[in-house]
């Protein structure tokens, strides 16, 4: 864990925090409601379709969670909406009261408001697909953890184990990134804290996961509700492919989103003192991402918290050149996500930027949820599928 909780130099959270969570929490919701659409993007429509033929199941791992609750309210695609709508919310304000542990008030800020700003994750919020819980589930949890490691009080371990095992329902394989990370803090707890944990997290996985297995035996496609088939069939990292020009964009996949996103705060975070839990947060699915499979964007919103936590708590920039780094970061993902427009090049020596800024940046900014429009590299380049 962060250095300063386990010394016990983290800020007990004050009233004056709490109403900026709170406003934070009722800003990016109405943002997020005010810049939404109709269901379109990846999984979306088939998520609306699984809970109008009440099989709550697409592919493995499952997301048989995500769907069953939104299979709740009389229209499915207002249920996801509200969640992610949540999800965007809740998760700009737990990343502020985490941060805020570590960070004195202006840096939290800041930072908590980049957070919030990030193009592909504002593009999350918008649309009918499960990327959004990303942004609560992990950092709700490391809220949790630093509590915990501020009075021991089983409380705290038990709110982080609940978090976790949900935030794994929602989207398993987060769950299973996540997973180091949580296991290193809970070996540091009491054993029977420990074994309480063990116990709830066990409880809440078999909730989800028991009538998940049935609804996927009772799936016709079987193959397609199978975990390591599904994998096998969507994999194109190096680890699979070589290096082919699929590795190559699965690779571009993961560097131009965060560059862009995170530019300003970069030389920050990998110029900060290394923290073994931040670390063990990102590098698990970032060599999952780089060397078997990436497909989105918004598939990052799991890493953001930790590069902004790690540039945050860099002890050798001022408050002041932080606070101004943060604002920054902000400003350029709001002009990105609400400025960007599709764009063409006659130059034919220019069209490549055209591909990559069209089908990796520019689809997950505002004009494209309003116009439903996602170009793919593949497609505009008239690129040939993949073969093994």
């Amino acid at each position: 864990m962060i250095n300063h909780s386990i010394s016990g130099d983290s800020v007990e959270i004050s009233k004056a925090s709490i109403l900026f969570a709170a406003c934070l929490f009722a800003v990016v919701f109405t943002s997020r409601v005010l810049t939404s659409t109709s269901v379109y993007f990846a999984d979306g429509p088939l998520h609306v379709a699984a809970v109008q033929d009440h099989t709550y199941i697409l592919q493995a791992p499952g997301y048989w969670l995500f769907t069953r609750i939104a299979g709740l309210f009389p229209d499915p695609q207002f249920g996801i909406s509200i969640m992610n709508w949540l999800f965007s919310a809740g998760g700009a304000a737990a990343f502020y009261l985490a941060i805020r542990k570590l960070v004195s008030e202006k840096v939290a800020r800041a930072a908590a408001i980049a957070y919030a700003s990030v193009y592909f994750a504002w593009f999350s919020g918008n649309i009918h697909s499960t990327y959004a819980s990303q942004l609560f589930f992990p950092v709700a949890v490391f809220l949790c953890l630093l509590q915990y490691r501020e009075n021991y009080k089983v409380s705290g371990l038990i709110g982080a184990s609940v978090l976790f095992a949900l935030g794994a329902g929602f989207r398993p394989s987060d769950g299973a990134f996540f997973a180091p990370a949580f296991l290193s803090e809970l070996l540091k707890a009491k054993r029977k804290h420990i074994l309480t944990s063990i116990a709830v997290i066990a409880v809440i996985c078999l909730s989800w996961l028991a009538p998940q297995k049935i609804a996927s035996a009772h799936t016709a496609e079987s193959a397609q509700t199978n975990t390591q088939h599904q994998l096998f069939g969507v994999a194109s990292g190096v680890l699979f492919s070589g290096f082919s020009p699929y590795a190559a964009a699965d690779v571009l996949r993961y560097f131009l989103p965060l560059g862009l996103a995170l530019f300003p705060l970069l030389p920050l975070a990998f110029k900060s003192k290394k923290d073994v839990f931040l670390w063990l947060w990102i590098l698990p699915g970032t060599l999952f991402f780089l060397f078997i499979y990436i497909s989105e964007s918004p598939y990052l919103d799991f890493l953001l918290a930790p590069y902004l936590i790690l540039a945050a708590t860099n002890a050798l920039v001022s408050e002041r050149r932080k606070v101004l780094l943060f604002l920054f970061c902000a400003a350029f993902n709001l002009v990105f996500y609400f400025g960007w427009r599709p764009v063409a090049f006659s130059n034919p020596r220019l069209q490549s930027a055209e591909y990559v800024v069209e089908a990796y940046l520019g689809r997950h900014t505002y004009w494209c949820v309003q116009h439903h429009y996602q170009p793919v590299a593949r497609d505009l380049l008239h690129f040939p599928p993949f073969k093994r």
